[in-house]
């Protein structure tokens, strides 16, 4: 008999191509034990009138809540809407647009009876219409905030907040709420999920489907607003590293520092919608809050690292210059 009581989060918002898909992979669900809450975000679309059908279908076998912003919020504040709503002791964020797998909360929800002391379980994602994969490399339980912290800055495991089953408990204890009107909040609360839980479980099996639909290359069609919100996510986390590289915790590889500027630094130069002299005020900006890590990342890091971190004592302009040179050589000896 199912046990363990699983709230299933899903904001919805414009999404009336696939909401259907969404609702019935929920609704042919292995496991009994299901609260849904769908979290209306004043969709303008007909993603609502579509999903009619599929919630009364979700009323013969599980709990449905349906909660209406009166405006639209954006993802962060729907999925806290769901965190605020929900009654069960595990939630699960599962995203309008996307599917999860049949048997997906009965394999998670093992993972937590088999460790009942986990914050969260995670499982593996199967990305349709992409040409990558992500597959989990992380040990099936981790033990020990450190170990969690370094697989995550070491790429084991994904920064989607989704296909997760996370403790309630542990979510409100850790004020672990996404932040409102932040573009790229998965970053973000990842990284803060990675810094807070002490222990976690993964499942290799696929149990979400993430449909990948971007024509053409993401990083070209960011905005100003996103690299706004990205410098933002970036200068949270060197201000929780440097905090912990100066108490001489060096849990997070010091690579990943540069990982982070020299990632941000790409998807600048690749932008066509960002203007030279605002790319420049962004980096400037970023690299104001890499600097004070020198200290501690000089002489632990690869002889490239290294390079890449003197680099970026550069002015931003020159930088940004250099690395541009730098990949145009690189394509040409494609």
């Amino acid at each position: 008999m199912d046990t363990v009581r699983v709230t299933v989060v899903i904001p919805i918002y414009k999404v009336e191509n696939y909401i259907a898909d969404c609702l019935r992979s929920v609704y042919e669900q292995t496991y009994s034990q299901i609260e849904v809450i769908l979290v209306n975000d004043a969709t303008p679309d007909d993603s609502m009138e579509l999903a009619a059908p599929w919630i009364e279908k979700l009323r013969e076998r599980f709990e449905v809540k349906v909660v209406t912003h009166e405006h639209n919020r954006g993802l962060s504040a729907a999925r806290n809407t769901g965190i605020n709503e929900a009654t069960g002791d595990w939630i699960y964020f599962l995203d309008s647009d996307d599917e999860i797998t049949l048997n997906c909360i009965e394999l998670l929800v093992k993972e937590v009876e088999k460790h009942p002391d986990v914050d969260f379980v995670i499982g593996n994602v199967e990305f349709v219409g992409a040409t990558w994969l992500f597959p989990l490399k992380c040990e099936p339980y981790v033990k020990e905030n450190e170990n969690i912290l370094h697989d995550f800055t070491t790429y084991k495991w994904y920064m989607m907040a989704v296909n997760r089953l996370y403790s309630k408990k542990y979510i409100v204890q850790h004020h672990l709420y996404f932040k409102e009107g932040l573009l790229h909040e998965d970053e973000l609360y990842s990284f803060q999920v990675a810094t807070t839980a002490k222990s976690m479980a993964a499942v290799y099996e696929n149990t979400y489907i993430y449909k990948v639909r971007t024509e053409g290359s993401i990083t070209a069609h960011l905005t100003l607003k996103n690299f706004n919100h990205k410098l933002y996510i970036n200068q949270e986390k060197f201000a929780y590293i440097l905090e912990q590289y100066r108490s001489g915790i060096y849990v997070i590889p010091c690579q990943y520092c540069i990982d982070c500027i020299y990632g941000y630094t790409i998807t600048l130069i690749e932008s066509h919608s960002v203007k030279q002299k605002d790319k420049v005020e962004l980096l400037k900006s970023l690299q104001t809050a890499f600097i004070p890590l020198n200290p501690y990342i000089k002489g632990r890091l690869t002889l490239k690292q290294e390079l890449l971190r003197i680099l970026y004592k550069m002015p931003a302009g020159m930088v940004l210059q250099l690395i541009k040179l730098h990949l145009e050589v690189l394509d040409l000896r494609k």
